[in-house]
């Protein structure tokens, strides 16, 4: 299969840069699974331990109430890594600010389906060859939910 893509910078305010030229990639059509744990870390600040447990043994639940007088900051950068055929593991920045953040509420097209304290979750059970579209709110102390983030679309390998 060959896939075409485009990179764009994403400013403090969430405003998009001009496209970069298009990039084509072909994948192979061996069914070959990296089960390996990461040899670099998964975002910038964050080292990666093979030993650390999956983030879904990591699921406390953080409810959040939706107010719209939330001081709270949507979390940035959200990005699916790790796209196999029943799993994709989401990945995002903190939101930007001074607001506390107690955990993070994970969205499949609009409702709730987790928490977690963690900024990364590993979502599992999907189907292969399917879209999917998820979005992250930032829960605070006080319950409060940050706007959603972008949403990110995913398509498991089939």
């Amino acid at each position: 299969t060959t896939y075409t893509y485009t990179i764009r910078a994403v400013g403090v305010g969430d405003e998009l840069s001009p496209p970069s030229k298009e990039i084509s990639v072909t994948t192979s059509s061996l069914d070959v699974i990296d089960s390996a744990e990461p040899s670099a870390p998964i975002n910038d600040d964050e080292s990666v331990d093979p030993g650390e447990p999956r983030v879904s043994d990591l699921v406390t639940d953080v409810s959040g109430s939706d107010n719209s007088g939330s001081t709270i900051g949507k979390p940035l950068r959200v990005v699916a890594r790790k796209v196999q055929s029943t799993m994709v593991t989401l990945t995002w920045k903190a939101p930007n600010g001074d607001a506390e953040v107690a955990g993070y509420n994970i969205y499949y097209d609009g409702d709730k389906i987790a928490s977690t304290k963690q900024r990364k979750f590993t979502i599992e059970g999907l189907s292969p060859g399917t879209a999917y579209k998820y979005s992250i709110r930032a829960v605070g102390v006080g319950d409060e939910l940050s706007p959603p983030s972008k949403e990110v679309s995913v398509t498991t390998s089939s």
